[in-house]
């Protein structure tokens, strides 16, 4: 074997002197046609930057699309065209007209329909002088991504076009809009690799890679291509990175000039802030053979601090961020990483995107192991299916789903397996879910932020503080978003920490009008610190929940909570000092099993409950322009003790902020999602239930105008619920099935 390749190496290198010397390029055209020399665009005497106005974009909008041509001498040959392209439509001629010759400047203006197609649009500008050729992208979203991880090394090795084509059809009309080109080098490299040892023939059906570029551009399906090593030989491990490299600027050079190519993917994955460095280094890379090059990566969840250093990378474009639901070997994780999980997951990723305006898509896992398996196979029945779907389009942020893998466990195990259909028409059902939800319930902020500060040890208080703090919340009947720490510019470096503030951050938080919660902190370290204290200063609210609250170097913990602490003892009572909402009044009290709770002492605060002793058991304080509220108690024990305490304090802190909850939940519990929105005068509520059993909850429509005239309408068969004034529309009984949701409206006739 070894020698077959020597011999291989020596006949391409043959081969290449050869066309050289005859002036015929063979394989070389398809580089020089594709525009990117190996010696990288600054050395080009032809070079094209592509920019857009928009990132994200609305039906109706117009786009600035400009095109920069960099040309080491000027030519009167000089020839630009460029194409758009669309998802699921493909690739379409559009003018470019001159707005500077001198500096090379182009530019057009697309205005976007009203019925815009959902998907990544992307912009290819082709540039001709003599001999050279360049070529140049951006790309815009509109709407949401419906994405799946393509498995080529799993295409049939029979009729490969054919099944291809049939695979895209399929994914085309169960509404996907992107794919993901993965698994490209797996016994060979599924193109025609100059570096691998083995490739597929130029040309040939092997060339699955080419096939599928081709298809979808014919079929409009916007592409990633995944990138690793070579993997047809071994290598030292820290040699990997600069053989992804190559690779990289190989498939470039290979396949740049196809329209539905709009980047790439970063095959490697991890789960802990190492791998940032891996993906910026990536990132970097990518960037540098085109500036309007995508990149995107998929790491795991194991330590929440990835998703606030991922989004530092300033070349990274699309985080993945994969939950496990379906993915573990070991069956008590089920415990950890319920279907809810998927929309905390993708909430943490969309928390630390959102403030660098970067793309987040959720990720839908259509396989299971173990006690997860369907039909004694790699794949995931149509509860866990469906239920992951329904689960991520509650969620606020993301902008869409990604599937691993449509390609392989229905179209594949399809061939195979009868049940596989079932796993189908779990897609095809959530999907229609997706479409009703994500874009209207969940097209708001709950204006709930759980922050995660920087901090050491993150993978076990992401179990042990915020997913039962999340839990928390829903059995509350509210929604809450989770927001990472993100380094500060210039010390997003690892393993280096971070010491000042992130002003980007604190401006996102304060503009929208977010009221930070803080679930069982104990300590803050310089950044954070900051960060908290000027977030309270300058007009934040912040709910710090215990039995841990928070010391930080940077601000008086005493004077940040306006009282002192003290040692934790047994109580059995709560009692209401200060009415501050609609649920309780003043002397009302809780009454709970004796347990261990810290109290405080008010000095410049006051308290707006105690304990059966007196001390405080919330302890609210005005610190700056803002406020600061102290509870000793868990956000789970708040909810199982004193739900409706916990709810006046929550809606008293986002009154603060100038926001209202829509409705209040009653009955709810931690094996739910919910969303809901107020928007242009219209209350929305969603609520999943993902239990084997139907559950009624009750639900208050809160802030109606007494004397106006409403409509409760059920979203999902327009049937009408209830027609009353605002002033006799109090509570509602609903009931939710098994594993399926309830979406509600409500507008003033």
């Amino acid at each position: 074997m070894r020698n077959t390749n020597l011999n291989k190496t020596s006949l391409f290198k043959l081969t290449v002197f050869l066309t050289a010397l005859s002036g015929i390029f063979i394989f070389l055209t398809c580089a020089c046609q594709s525009s990117i020399s190996e010696k990288g665009r600054e050395s080009k005497p032809l070079q094209v930057e592509v920019f857009t106005d928009k990132f994200r974009a609305k039906p109706g909008e117009l786009i600035l699309i400009s095109a920069e041509i960099k040309a080491k001498k000027a030519s009167s040959s000089l020839k630009v065209s460029a194409e758009l392209f669309v998802p699921r439509e493909g690739a379409k001629d559009f003018e470019l007209k001159v707005k500077d010759k001198a500096k090379g400047l182009y530019q057009a203006e697309l205005r976007l329909s009203q019925n815009a197609t959902e998907g990544f649009y992307g912009i290819t500008v082709r540039a001709v002088s003599g001999s050279s050729t360049a070529i140049g992208k951006a790309s815009f979203l509109v709407g949401k991504v419906i994405g799946d991880f393509y498995i080529v090394s799993a295409v049939s090795r029979e009729n490969t076009k054919q099944d291809i084509a049939d695979y895209l059809n399929s994914f085309l009309k169960m509404g996907g809009n992107m794919l993901i080109i993965h698994d490209i080098i797996s016994e060979k490299a599924w193109y025609p690799s100059r570096i691998c040892n083995k490739s597929a023939a130029l040309g040939s059906a092997d060339d699955r890679v080419g096939l599928t570029l081709d298809l979808a551009d014919k079929f409009g399906l916007p592409s990633l291509i995944s990138v690793a090593w070579n993997m047809t030989q071994k290598m030292p491990y820290s040699e990997r990175m600069e053989s992804t490299k190559s690779i990289l600027k190989e498939l470039w050079q290979l396949y740049g000039h196809h329209p539905s190519l709009l980047g790439f993917y970063n095959y490697q994955e991890g789960s802990g802030t190492y791998l940032a460095s891996q993906v910026r280094e990536f990132s970097d890379t990518a960037k540098a053979l085109d500036k309007g090059i995508l990149t995107a990566c998929a790491p795991y969840i194991d330590d929440p601090l990835l998703a606030g250093y991922l989004a530092a990378i300033d070349s990274l474009d699309i985080v993945i961020y994969q939950g496990a639901v379906m993915a573990s070997y070991r069956p008590d994780n089920r415990r950890c990483f319920p279907l809810r999980r998927t929309k905390d997951f993708s909430s943490l990723s969309s928390g630390a995107t959102l403030i660098r305006n970067k793309i987040s898509l959720s990720h839908v896992e259509l396989f299971g192991y173990l006690e997860k398996s369907y039909a004694h196979s790699y794949l995931a029945g149509y509860e866990d299916i469906y239920g992951q779907i329904l689960s991520a389009a509650t969620c606020y942020g993301p902008d869409g789903i990604f599937f691993f893998t449509y390609h392989y466990n229905i179209h594949n195990l399809s061939k195979k397996i009868p049940e596989a259909k079932n796993s189908a028409t779990a897609v095809a059902d959530g999907l229609k879910a997706y479409e009703l939800l994500a874009s209207s319930v969940a097209r708001e902020s709950s204006h709930l932020a759980l922050y995660i500060p920087y901090s050491d040890w993150w993978c076990d208080r992401w179990t042990d503080c915020y997913l039962p703090a999340l839990d928390g919340f829903r059995r509350l009947g509210m929604a809450a978003d989770v927001i990472p720490f993100i380094p500060p510019q210039e010390e997003e470096t690892l393993p280096y920490y971070p010491m000042g503030l992130n002003n980007e951050q604190l401006k996102f938080l304060l503009d929208k009008n977010y009221v930070l919660i803080l679930p069982d902190i104990s300590g803050m370290q310089d950044t954070d610190s900051l960060l908290l204290k000027e977030f309270v200063e300058r007009g934040g609210v912040a709910v710090l929940f215990g039995p841990h609250i928070p010391y930080g170097d940077r601000f008086d913990r005493a004077e940040l909570c306006g009282g002192k602490e003290n040692k934790a003892a047994s109580h059995y009572r709560i009692e209401v000092k200060e009415a501050i909402g609609r649920c309780l009044k003043q002397g009302e009290k809780f009454v709970f099993k004796s347990t261990n709770f810290s109290s405080w002492v008010p000095t410049t605060g006051r308290a707006l409950a105690s304990f059966e002793d007196g001390s405080a058991a919330v302890l609210i304080n005005n610190f700056g322009k803002g406020a600061v509220m102290t509870l000793p108690v868990s956000v789970t024990d708040m909810a199982r003790i004193a739900p409706a305490l916990a709810k006046d304090i929550i809606d008293f802190a986002l009154a603060q902020r100038g926001v209202k909850r829509a409705f209040d939940v009653i009955g709810a519990n931690e094996d739910m999602d919910l969303a809901m929105s107020l928007f242009e005068g219209e209350y929305r509520l969603a609520i999943v239930n993902y239990r084997d059993e139907a559950v009624e909850v009750k639900v208050s429509p809160l802030h109606l105008a007494p004397d106006k005239f409403y409509r409760l309408v059920d979203l999902r068969t327009g049937r009408l619920l209830a027609e009353k004034v605002g002033k006799s529309l109090t509570t509602i009984g609903m009931r939710i099935e098994p594993n399926d949701f309830l979406f509600l409206s409500l507008t003033a006739k």
